[in-house]
């Protein structure tokens, strides 16, 4: 998924030197964690739990904290950073959507105009349900609620200077999101998605880790949730809490804030969830995660749907990810952050 990439030079929050900058691997591995567990899901579901789901969440915490840390602690301006948004998401979109139209026409996954238009507008999570949505796009769902954060925290940021009243709003905003949620699947009897696609019901999960964030820069979140352990405690909970089993609503209101809370507590972990998330091969997924998000779609259709051999699929998935990584969204980000 397209959130500020976590190969970003981000602050540092460890007890030794909480002004430096530097480069955090174990974020870069959480968002290959997080692409992994979308790809597990989509070509080798696992029964009892929908890996894919959850990697969503995987990718909104991490969202969460990189644009706390860039919008409120580091005070980024705001034409730079959507700028910077800009150059690393909409080069790469637009020519997935212009390639898969052409080289799925005629398929069973077929593009409709209206359906590219509402992704490449960010609307595709309200249209998909109200409007048209077609197979190879409904991934867009999870990009428009984060584009949609994107703006509504850059506009509190502009708003609300003091840090001490933005905690408070951003919590109160989660949580009636998170009430918005159990009350259309419990109450209205709502589906998934017309319930979990909507950006009023599923900005929660990066709300609720901006403001973890937020919490720990000010010395604020109880020493007891930054043990060596935490992180990894409260991540094997939130998978628990996801399984089929669990009521959906359950998933968001209970498993989502400690997912938000593992990856703010990164930063205190010294064990085999940071050493994990810190070696080539997942720190390598997480460089290569949007454009794998963006490709794999079409290819799990054609699995999900044709019942098609799932290793050639993801194979053909990886080929067109890295060729949009390297040729599409890599270069394309690079001359526009230089030139614009």
């Amino acid at each position: 998924m397209s959130d500020i990439s976590a190969t970003h030079m981000v602050r540092s929050l460890t007890v030794t030197d909480r002004s430096a900058r530097t480069r955090l691997a174990y974020l870069d591995g959480w968002r290959g964690l997080s692409i992994a567990l979308v790809l597990i899901g989509h070509f080798f579901p696992v029964p009892g739990i929908n890996l894919g789901v959850l990697g969503v969440e995987f990718f909104f915490v991490l969202s969460g904290r990189l644009m706390a840390e860039i919008l409120f602690i580091e005070r980024y301006p705001l034409k730079k950073f959507f700028k910077r948004r800009f150059a690393r998401i909409y080069p790469a979109l637009l020519v997935f959507v212009i390639v898969a139209m052409i080289a799925l026409s005629g398929t069973f996954i077929a593009f409709k105009w209206k359906a590219a238009l509402t992704a490449l507008t960010f609307t595709y999570n309200y249209a998909g349900i109200l409007v048209t949505r077609a197979g190879a796009l409904d991934h867009i769902w999870s990009l428009c609620v984060e584009e949609h954060a994107y703006v509504i925290l850059a506009l509190i940021s502009a708003l609300v200077s003091r840090r001490n009243r933005v905690i408070p709003l951003l919590v109160t905003l989660a949580l009636l999101a998170m009430a918005n949620g159990a009350i259309s699947y419990w109450v209205f009897d709502l589906d998934y998605e017309t319930t979990y696609w909507r950006t009023d019901v599923h900005i929660a999960s990066i709300l609720l880790s901006a403001s973890i964030c937020l919490l720990k820069a000010d010395g604020r979140l109880p020493a007891v949730l930054m043990g060596t352990h935490v992180a990894l405690a409260a991540t094997v909970g939130a998978v628990v809490l996801f399984l089929d089993p669990v009521p959906t609503p359950i998933h968001y209101l209970l498993a989502v804030p400690l997912l938000a809370l593992a990856v703010n507590v990164l930063d205190f972990n010294t064990g085999y969830l940071t050493g994990l998330l810190s070696s080539s091969p997942m720190t390598m997924l997480g460089l290569w995660s949007y454009s794998l998000y963006l490709w794999q779609q079409p290819f799990y259709k054609f699995v999900y749907e044709q019942g098609s051999n799932p290793w050639p699929m993801l194979a053909g998935a990886f080929a067109c990810a890295l060729c949009s990584y390297y040729v599409i969204e890599r270069p394309a980000r690079e001359w526009l952050n230089r030139n614009w």
